[in-house]
């Protein structure tokens, strides 16, 4: 016997694993019922710390676009229109920048969340205990961005013109990989650079060398940059 499907209230349209769900009084609607897909507010937060100068392919143009080209809510190609928000999600999961720990307590809410859409048609004694489970693992990824930020506060720095931002992260051996964010105000350039083929084993330790590194770069490239 097919399961019972759970229908959006607000559009009455079925819901889906793959939608972005929330939850209000009778139950789950869709978080944006034009676009169901929507990234969750935790997802757009995680993209602009950690991705914003990435890329993602556009396959209808055959082409690769900066996150930061992209509509910071519809995620649409500017040139043909096509909604990338699928691949956005791909990327932020599989994207190796977000600290590990960050990274498993987000794919554990999309999962949560995943779950609480199929066993949604379930007697409402069961349902409310899947939700509370859901709304538990985003608080768990909540709390883990805020002890992060916290933890490791920006520490941006002012060199010959251009700002120099650490951002080093963990690797997935307890390690921590130097990444710098360089960039210029007066020319509007952004650069971002892993120092590959090295790792460290403190944040402190990987954020000064990729200082260090960056100024090395600004004095001798720096006009091309």
């Amino acid at each position: 016997m097919d399961q019972q499907k759970w229908t959006c209230p607000q559009c009455s349209r079925v819901i889906s694993p793959d939608d972005s769900v929330v939850r209000r009084r009778g139950g789950l609607s869709h978080l944006d019922c034009q676009r169901p897909r929507v990234l969750t507010a935790e997802e757009r937060l995680l993209l602009f710390t950690y991705c914003q100068d990435h890329r993602v392919a556009c396959i209808t143009c055959s082409t690769s676009l900066y996150l930061y080209e992209l509509g910071r809510h519809t995620h649409r190609c500017p040139w043909c229109r096509s909604d990338l928000t699928d691949s956005v999600r791909d990327h932020l999961y599989d994207c190796a920048t977000l600290p590990e720990k960050i990274r498993r307590r987000a794919k554990a809410v999309r999962e949560a969340a995943r779950t609480l859409v199929k066993q949604s048609h379930q007697l409402r004694d069961k349902a409310d205990v899947v939700m509370r489970e859901a709304e538990a693992a985003v608080a768990a990824l909540r709390e883990t961005m805020h002890s992060s930020r916290n933890g490791s506060p920006r520490r941006e720095t002012e060199y010959k013109g251009w700002r120099i931002e650490p951002q080093s992260y963990e690797t997935d051996r307890a390690r921590w990989c130097p990444k710098v964010l360089v960039r210029s105000a007066e020319r509007g350039t952004v650069h971002t650079h892993i120092v590959l083929g090295r790792v460290f084993r403190t944040k402190q330790d990987a954020d000064a060398y990729a200082s260090k590194w960056s100024k090395e770069l600004i004095d001798n490239h720096g006009s091309a940059l």
